[in-house]
């Protein structure tokens, strides 16, 4: 029973808000511990509006930014610091503690402070980076299978927790708001900037829709941000029609007043930022705007009822490490769509897809709700043909969830409800790929059952000190792991079930060759698990896919005396 927690989160406001329902279920999983946040100095402020925290590490690095202030520029002033502040960490005696940053920096500063239990990032005493536990271990391997992925970054960290999903959504403490008088105007928020430049829609659609809402809907404007996004503000003003009913509070703000004010929102239209998750957590209607990097299966506000859009084009969302020289995909949202979205929400309360909407081929509007077990999920609202990466996507949600919690759940999905979201009555193509991959998997099957059986021989020639088939044993298995990591580089839909069987194995520490033995084979046994079970999701989609299929073209049949 954990009574002294300690949670690293050095990194941007958004993902401190996002931490909110891991800190939730961990203070009703340990009422009586005290719970500790470590937080970047850039971002001290944002510790007073989250919910559970008993107390506050700040870190501050930012200090040593400008060496004129310096007494010499030597490292070691850096390192006093460093050695100081962990050992003070240490000398608390935390028993559990979480690192939600994934830098090598808060690897090696988790693997200092000697705290016995870890979830997260961390070293091992050689330096290798490790993940122990098993949705930290998918985290890993997630930003290379994104196409595959279902599960928002609030849902994986809190899951390493230990803690339920069900009806979790972030929030803050709002007594610590300041808030403004309320007005009966409409007034809507602009958050234009980004923390990167790429991923922001165009200062040009920005002033475009402003002038749309305010001739439409006689809406007010107020635009956000940090000091540093005032010049994308400034040309924004330049490019509106109605400068007199848009309030420029770019870096005018700190977090209280900022808080404030997006509670007022009806509405705020953003780019993927901290802004965007304070306000969801303050429960204003969200409009996310999602380009390049971003991709709202990652990173949507993890609460019901905002809407996010997202281009629908084959290299959407770029791949990180990508510098793209043609971002198309802002291009692909417009002011038109965003004005008709709002004009149905105010009319219904609701959002709806607004029967003339226009250009929606290369377009993804998503919908945040509560899914029938109380998960947040993205719903579509634009409803595409199903494509092949929607069925292992969909498939994948299924798997990790009971694969990764242990837990035997092999009968609760339900994939007509998954597809209905979908128009499948022209994929038979699909049902093709759906196959051959379920072959490549039996292939997987094999080869796990080959590893396994070369672990046992390993494991017991270990005992014997047989040194000659110990060396055979490691050079067959090598060969199978390149099989299995082959297939899964050729094969993208199967790379997220060979890249985290890699990603377990590497976690494989020690010198004890019978420990290992063991812990490879429970690898083996975890691929086999996962690829058997993905074959029996894939074939109930199948099935589903397949009657659609059917009845659809049922209709199409000549008969005779018609």
């Amino acid at each position: 029973m954990a009574q002294n927690i300690l949670i690293l989160s050095l990194t941007r406001m958004g993902d401190l808000i996002q931490t909110t329902p891991l800190i939730q279920g961990l203070r009703e999983k340990y009422p009586d511990a005290k719970i500790t946040l470590m937080v970047s100095s850039d971002f001290e402020s944002t510790v007073s509006l989250i919910p559970g925290v008993d107390d506050a590490i700040v870190f501050n690095l930012r200090q040593f930014m400008n060496v004129d202030d310096w007494e010499d520029e030597s490292w070691v002033k850096i390192y006093q610091y460093l050695e100081s502040e962990f050992n003070s960490i240490r000398n608390a005696r935390y028993d559990l503690l979480v690192n939600l940053s994934h830098s090598r920096f808060s690897a090696l500063m988790v693997h200092y402070l000697k705290i016995k239990d870890v979830i997260g990032f961390h070293c091992s005493g050689s330096g290798d980076r490790m993940t122990g536990h098993p949705w930290m271990q998918y985290f890993g391997t997630e930003p290379f299978n994104r196409n595959y992925n279902e599960f928002n970054l609030v849902e994986i960290f809190s899951r390493s927790g230990g803690i339920d999903m069900d009806g979790r959504e972030i929030k803050v403490l709002e007594e610590f708001i300041d808030f403004s008088e309320a007005e009966d105007d409409l007034v809507i928020g602009f958050q234009i900037g980004s923390s990167l430049e790429n991923r922001r829609w165009s200062t040009a659609s920005f002033a475009k829709l402003a002038n749309l809402l305010v001739e439409k809907l006689d809406a007010r404007i107020i635009l956000f941000g940090v000091e540093s996004e005032s010049k994308s503000a400034e040309e924004m003003m330049q490019l509106a029609s109605h400068k007199d009913r848009i309030n420029d509070l770019t870096g005018k703000t700190d977090l209280k007043q900022l808080t404030g004010l997006l509670k007022d929102c009806d509405y705020l239209v953003t780019n993927d930022t901290g802004t965007m998750h304070l306000a969801a957590a303050l429960n204003t209607k969200i409009i996310g705007l999602f380009f390049a990097h971003a991709h709202p299966f990652e990173t949507a506000p993890f609460s019901s009822g905002h809407l996010i859009f997202q281009a629908r084009i084959d290299c959407a969302p770029c791949s990180y490490g990508v510098h793209c020289n043609n971002i198309v995909c802002v291009e692909k949202v417009l002011p038109e769509h965003i004005l008709a979205f709002v004009e149905k929400h105010i009319e219904h309360k609701n959002w709806y897809l607004p029967s003339d909407l226009t250009n929606t081929e290369e377009l993804n509007v998503f919908e945040t709700v509560k899914s029938s077990q109380g998960l947040i999920r993205l719903k579509p609202v634009i409803r595409h043909d199903l494509a092949v990466k929607d069925v292992f996507r969909l498939a994948y949600s299924s798997l990790w969830r009971e694969t990764l919690v242990e837990e035997d759940n092999a009968h609760s999905i339900n994939t007509q409800e998954m597809l209905a979201d979908y128009n499948i009555s022209e994929s038979k193509n699909i049902e093709d790929i759906i196959r051959s991959k379920t072959e490549l998997l039996q292939t997987v099957i094999a080869l796990a059952g080959k590893g396994a059986r070369l672990c046992d021989g390993i494991v017991k020639n270990a005992a014997r000190a047989l040194p000659v088939k110990l060396v055979r044993f490691g050079e067959e298995i090598k060969i199978i792991d390149e099989k299995i990591e082959l297939t899964g580089m050729a094969h993208p839909e199967l790379k997220p079930i060979t890249d985290m069987f890699a990603k377990r194995k590497e976690n494989l520490i020690g010198s004890d060759i019978s420990r290992l033995g063991i812990e490879s084979k429970n690898c083996y046994v975890s691929l086999k698990k996962e690829s058997r079970r993905m074959i029996e999701i894939l074939s109930a989609f199948e099935g589903n896919i397949s009657m659609s299929y059917s009845t659809h073209n049922s209709m199409r049949v000549a008969v005779p005396g018609r």
